[in-house]
């Protein structure tokens, strides 16, 4: 059931996030998907990730969603392209430090109480040249409806939906950790005149950062 409530809400976003992501990746990427949810978009991508040969470990704290991914990961043969782990970001480590070319939050960044704590254990998970990846819906005006009904959605849906996130905070935030946006795409527009975007930011030495 929560499987079919996810394609239901899910499945069109996490393909316009996967189709531009995987596309974006270099060849041999390897690529730490924080949320990978229910692995539906092996469904389109399972040549484009074997052509590439991509090295993607997927973590995520819904044990019925891993278990649907796992089944796709063995149905589409991808055993030597994406390891899943139960685990949350908090606790997850790589086997060592300056692991992963990319970090990608795909649509879970928003999720997080403490964003803070998640980037400061990430950052240091990155290749000397890697990227951290957020694909997110973002708003420039406030909503209080938004605001009012995002989080209940959870309670209707079974799906968390995380809280509204505002451009000019989470501008704000990359700025304080000094994180340099490197891309900033507009995919798609939505109902309440929230963005899909894809953000690609890397570590700077401090002096970097900025706004699109």
């Amino acid at each position: 059931m929560k499987n079919r409530l996810y394609q239901l809400f899910i499945d069109d976003v996490t393909d316009l996030c996967y189709k531009n992501c995987l596309s974006y990746f270099p060849e041999k990427s390897r690529v730490l998907d924080v949320g990978i949810g229910n692995g539906v978009m092996t469904r389109n991508y399972h040549s484009l990730i074997k052509n590439k040969d991509f090295r993607i470990t997927g973590i995520d704290i819904n044990k019925s969603y891993l278990n649907h991914c796992d089944r796709l990961i063995r149905a589409y043969q991808l055993e030597n392209n994406i390891q899943i782990f139960h685990k949350s970001v908090e606790a997850y480590a790589p086997p060592q430090k300056e692991y992963f070319d990319f970090i990608l939050f795909s649509m879970s960044f928003m999720l997080f109480h403490n964003q803070q704590i998640v980037l400061d254990r990430v950052r240091h998970w990155l290749k000397p040249e890697g990227k951290i990846v957020f694909f997110q819906t973002m708003f420039q005006k406030r909503s209080r409806l938004m605001e009012f009904v995002k989080p209940k959605l959870k309670y209707f849906t079974t799906i968390d939906f995380g809280k509204v996130t505002y451009d000019h905070d989470f501008y704000h935030l990359l700025e304080r950790n000094h994180l340099s946006i490197f891309e900033d795409k507009l995919l798609k527009r939505e109902w309440f005149k929230g963005e899909y975007r894809i953000i690609v930011t890397s570590v700077s030495n401090g002096n970097g950062g900025g706004h699109r």
